[in-house]
């Protein structure tokens, strides 16, 4: 999964957003595919992904965070889903199952630094994993940066080793840039690997990729 704590890539041939970005909030707005469903996060949210969270290192192996460690740590993440201020905006969003309902993961959009650019990241519930979420949730969370969150540009984090999630970010479009790591860097465990890969997408590429894939 691109990981929790975000950072911003190189991103060439943006073309501008349809709205000047971070100078409002978003609106509230919901998204969806047939399985999978992208909606703000609500501090009820807090007791339905606790346990997928809390020590469960199949998930925070591979995002810059240890996970919660109260519930209330999660409350207080997601008390309100627009973070930060409106001109650098951070926006926290809960995955849905759309089947059932069941609240199965987190997405994040932060502009925080980086007015504009808004770094991508998600996890999800590892008894969710392998069903098509993690392409639903990364599909979601592009649209919402650029049709809702002003964004004219997205990138992603990518630990070395994680080898899905960035195989799942080219097949969406998304450009990989390779960084510069240690040889050593696959020898560690994964929650103490670093960033191996940065993954951009501009607004224009986008728009070709939705083009070709969603039209």
């Amino acid at each position: 999964m691109p990981t929790e704590d975000h950072g911003i890539g190189g991103v060439d041939g943006a073309a501008e957003s349809p709205r000047s970005p971070g100078r409002s909030w978003a609106e509230p707005f919901v998204l969806e595919t047939e399985r999978t469903r992208l909606r703000p996060s609500k501090a009820s949210d807090a007791a339905h992904l606790f346990p997928h969270i809390h020590r469960q290192s199949a998930v925070t192996d591979w995002i810059c965070w240890d996970g919660p460690e109260t519930r209330a740590d999660l409350i207080d993440r997601y008390i309100s889903w627009r973070l930060h201020t409106p001109e650098e905006p951070v926006y926290v969003f809960v995955i849905e199952r759309t089947s059932d309902d069941a609240v199965i993961g987190e997405g994040t959009l932060r502009f925080d630094g980086h007015p504009g650019v808004g770094d991508l990241g998600y996890w999800l519930g590892e008894s969710f994993h392998g069903q098509g979420h993690g392409r639903d949730a990364v599909e979601l969370l592009t649209r919402a940066g650029f049709e809702h969150c002003g964004a004219h540009a997205l990138t992603a984090q990518v630990k070395v080793g994680n080898d899905r999630s960035l195989h799942l970010l080219d097949r969406m479009g998304f450009q990989k840039e390779k960084r510069t790591v240690p040889s050593t860097a696959l020898q560690g465990p994964p929650s103490e690997r670093p960033i191996g890969w940065i993954a951009t997408q501009s607004r224009r590429d986008w728009e070709n990729w939705t083009a070709k894939n969603l039209a």
